[in-house]
């Protein structure tokens, strides 16, 4: 398109309007070439501008180099190159594709990663910026509730009431990092479920999605000392022990744990059960409150762990779903956790990268069609992210 074109001619506006529109009419037309450029992009050449810009990225952090020399059977010196990158990738959300003067397919990229492995040992590198609250994914949290010791009878109706409204709270208390369910009434309902429905909803697999288990455990503390001296019958409150441990399928230590006693105080009532005075309630209130707080800040800069359970062909099964935030049409890149991204910058660094579109989306599982990429190298544990382009 010829701009000035717009004020020639026996027709032409005055300059200064002429100038405006013809400025305008171009910025129109280059944004539209812009978008049929990259709508002209394949699926290959968007995965090798998504490579190409990742290297770059893995280029501004730090990198390890270690070099190998040793002498053959011949007397000659070989030496190996390795170069390991320290970016931890979240998830990548592409701002736009593009073309560069030669026609290479480009890609602009806002990368969410965690602090960089190789600087996090380096004791005098600055603190890492918070990380963001804008993931495509969120932890999904398995709640399990262990009661442990002797239980009276009266106790048990305060303990009951103590699991509900804790569970009520817990519920509530998901800061949209992470996502918790009730294994208890998850597998009940996937027991109850036939055959054809586990097969449709993945509600059999369960177990697999849940990388993190939240354990709640409840005991009774005894009394500190027996009172059978007093003259006078005394009540003491039922003082119950709360544990909590936050705990990684991958880590054999905890990830955070709590203890606290608390007493629950209980209510007169005649002809009735005993309940939580208000005080007690709102005790247990707090408490959950504070425990998901700590929750979050712990699993805030933690990367959601999205690995493949199997593949063949152009199919790929990973192991998180909806309760995750994965989402049927988004795009993901499913790559080899021992190669990508940490040697992004190797010479077979492509092998191990593969972009693919969510089809099916379970509760726990999705089903991903390969796009571009060796799709025949995909193996279970590969880790796969998001790659969000819209």
């Amino acid at each position: 398109m010829d701009c000035r074109a717009l004020t020639a001619g026996p027709t032409a506006l005055p300059a200064w309007r002429g100038a405006v529109m013809a400025a305008l009419a171009c910025a129109l037309w280059a944004g539209i070439g812009g978008l049929s450029h990259a709508a002209e992009l394949s699926a290959e050449e968007k995965l090798q501008a998504v490579r190409h810009a990742l290297a770059q990225e893995a280029l501004r952090g730090a990198t390890q180099v270690r070099t190998t020399a040793w002498i053959d059977a011949q007397g000659s010196l070989r030496e190996s190159s390795s170069f390991r990158s320290g970016m931890q990738v979240r998830g990548v959300r592409v701002v736009a594709y593009s073309r560069d003067a030669q026609g290479q397919p480009q890609a602009r990229l806002q990368v969410q990663g965690s602090q960089d492995d190789l600087v996090k040992a380096d004791a005098a590198a600055p603190p890492a910026a918070p990380c963001p609250k804008t993931d495509a994914l969120r932890h999904v949290l398995g709640l399990e509730v262990h009661l442990r010791g002797r239980w009276s009878v009266d106790e048990e109706h305060l303990q009951r009431e103590a699991v509900q409204l804790m569970g009520a709270a817990w519920r509530g208390a998901a800061d949209g990092r992470w996502q918790l369910i009730d294994v208890a009434a998850a597998q009940t309902q996937a027991s109850s479920a036939s055959a054809y429905e586990r097969l449709l909803t993945g509600a059999g697999a369960a177990s697999a999605a849940l990388n993190w288990r939240l354990l709640l455990s409840l005991e009774t503390v005894p009394a500190a000392a027996a009172r059978s001296w007093l003259p006078w019958p005394t009540t003491e409150p039922t003082w119950m022990r709360l544990t909590l441990t936050l705990q990684s399928a991958r880590e054999s230590k905890p990830a955070l744990q709590r203890t606290v006693d608390l007493p629950l105080l209980a209510q007169e009532r005649s002809w009735a059960p005993p309940r939580l005075q208000a005080v007690s309630r709102s005790q247990l209130q707090t408490l959950v409150q504070d425990w998901s707080k700590a929750i979050g800040e712990r699993l805030a800069c933690e990367p959601v762990g999205v690995q493949v359970l199997h593949a063949a062909g152009e199919q790929v099964h990973i192991d998180q779903g909806s309760l995750a935030g994965v989402q049927a049409g988004d795009e993901w890149l499913v790559s080899d956790r021992r190669r990508w991204p940490a040697r992004v910058l190797e010479s077979d660094a492509p092998l191990a990268l593969v972009l693919a579109r969510v089809e099916q989306v379970s509760a726990h599982q999705a089903q991903l069609r390969v796009l571009a990429g060796p799709s025949a190298s995909v193996k279970p544990q590969w880790q796969a992210w998001p790659m969000q382009s819209r």
